[in-house]
């Protein structure tokens, strides 16, 4: 029995492996591993350098000079009955950083955008203004702004970005040339390995939850825990032994090849755990079934304890287990009924009268007669 369990434990915590890891990888490529630059930290932008070579990834830079507010980033809600409500989620700025070249006395201007959170739109309108005192000023008495230090995905724009920050670029009088550089690019700080952070936080969290299910499965391989229902269930029936147990399973009816059905007791497969209930405790069988995105397939067994347990199977495997049960187990009502349901959930004792009370008094008689 045991030998026979156990490799029954063993290929479902290969198969939980397996499917795991593939979840856990599916679900970093959905956010383009951006989690290990995040982990990493993220990498420092080189503002002089190929722009192309950093798409996608998670960067940081000292932002210098924000000169305009060219989009509006917003929501809009059509509600239910009837109307729209329109939110800003936050604004896309045309930047650019300054770096000078000493020796030719000149200075290269790289403009490129990036987008911050509508809640940051008080300190910016500050720091656009402070960018443009510094620069129109004629006396040398005016301090630059302070960089801010900016962290998010260098991301390409898009074409109808590109033309937004075309545009700004002209009502600023600025030309692309030697010395003025257009970096069609876009520092978000939004979004993650192109999701938006709450999500992105989720998909990973969900991956982590994964990777550390696949760990517990792995080591499920190695350990008795597939045994543990049964070990706890001789605890509290000192009466029984493994050996009583194993000799019932080595006669019991396989069913689906995870349910065993013996004379005294049913030991089923629950996932990767193997799992045993007394027959004699058991007073309410039904095949049970429910279709859409949650959809079920299941046996559900009552016990005297009033617990119910469920044993994923067929319609056909169920009706074949219940067949035995009728045939074996007199304390047992099997099927279903809305007015047995309804007798269980409010006439407890009344549902006891069906079967079980008659089946225990009938077989104490028995006891009495034969003794």
């Amino acid at each position: 029995m045991l030998e026979t369990l156990r490799k029954k434990s063993r290929k479902s915590n290969i198969i939980r492996v397996i499917l795991s890891v593939i979840a856990v990888v599916a679900l970093l490529a959905i956010s383009k591993f951006a989690i290990f630059d995040v982990i990493t930290g993220p990498t420092k932008l080189d503002i002089t350098a190929n722009p192309d070579a950093y798409e996608g990834t998670y960067v940081t830079i000292d932002a210098e000079y924000f000169l305009y507010d060219y989009v509006e980033h917003t929501t809009t809600t059509t509600r239910k009955y009837g109307g729209k409500t329109t939110s800003t989620n936050g604004y896309s700025y045309v930047a650019f950083q300054s770096v000078d070249n000493y020796e030719a006395d000149t200075s290269t201007w790289y403009f490129y955008s990036i987008y911050l959170d509508k809640s940051k739109q008080s300190s910016m309108n500050l720091k656009m203004d402070q960018a443009f005192e510094y620069w129109s000023d004629e006396t040398g008495t005016v301090a630059p702004p302070d960089p801010i230090t900016v962290t998010g995905t260098w991301t390409k724009m898009d074409s109808q970005m590109e033309q937004y920050f075309r545009s700004a670029m002209t009502e600023l009088e600025v030309t692309e040339g030697e010395y003025d550089k257009f970096y069609f690019y876009e520092l978000d700080t939004k979004n993650i390995g192109g999701l938006n952070a709450p999500l992105f936080w989720a998909v990973n969290a969900g991956a982590v939850a994964l990777l550390l299910f696949a760990i517990l499965s792995l080591l499920g391989l190695f350990s008795n825990a597939y045994i543990k229902n049964i070990h706890q269930y001789l605890q509290k029936d000192n009466t029984t032994s493994m050996a009583a147990i194993e000799a019932d399973f080595n006669q019991a009816r396989v069913i689906a090849k995870n349910v065993w059905v013996g004379q005294k007791w049913t030991i089923y497969m629950d996932g990767a755990k193997a799992k045993i209930l007394a027959n004699k405790d058991l007073i309410w069988g039904y095949y049970y079934s429910r279709t859409g995105r949650n959809s079920v397939s299941e046996m559900r067994l009552y016990t005297t304890a009033k617990k119910l347990y469920h044993i994923s199977l067929s319609e056909k495997d169920t009706q074949e287990i219940l067949k035995i049960y009728a045939a074996e187990q007199p304390q047992m009502v099997v099927g279903y009924t809305s007015e047995l349901e309804k007798m269980y959930n409010k006439n407890y004792n009344g549902f006891l009268d069906i079967k079980y009370n008659p089946a225990i008094k009938e077989a104490s008689t028995d006891q009495f007669f034969n003794s």
